[in-house]
């Protein structure tokens, strides 16, 4: 298992490569599950409000498809679950 500053480390550069319009702030990572209960990362990336409108559905499938292949080049084979948010979405999902 990869350590969390090399996960959030891959995805941040995977953003940038995919989607170099979107204004990341940060990445979240946490260990979940799938339905199907395997191990699982779900990964929040925290962007500008202004950025929102910049991710595409083309980027996004790119970014999970490019982030899938890293992690598992690297070894980490829990799946990878992608959330988008803003700093707000997050703030309003901590209270």
């Amino acid at each position: 298992m990869l350590e969390v500053l090399d996960l959030k480390k891959i995805a941040s550069d995977i953003l940038t490569k995919r989607m170099p319009l979107a204004q990341l702030e940060r990445v979240i990572t946490q260990n979940t599950s799938t339905s199907d209960g395997d191990a699982a990362l779900r990964f929040t990336l925290v962007l500008t409000p202004e950025s929102v409108g910049k991710i595409t559905g083309e980027g996004a499938l790119k970014f999970l498809t490019d982030l899938h292949d890293s992690l598992e080049r690297a070894g980490e084979e829990r799946f990878p679950i992608v959330e988008y948010a803003t700093s707000d979405d997050v703030e309003a999902q901590e209270e």
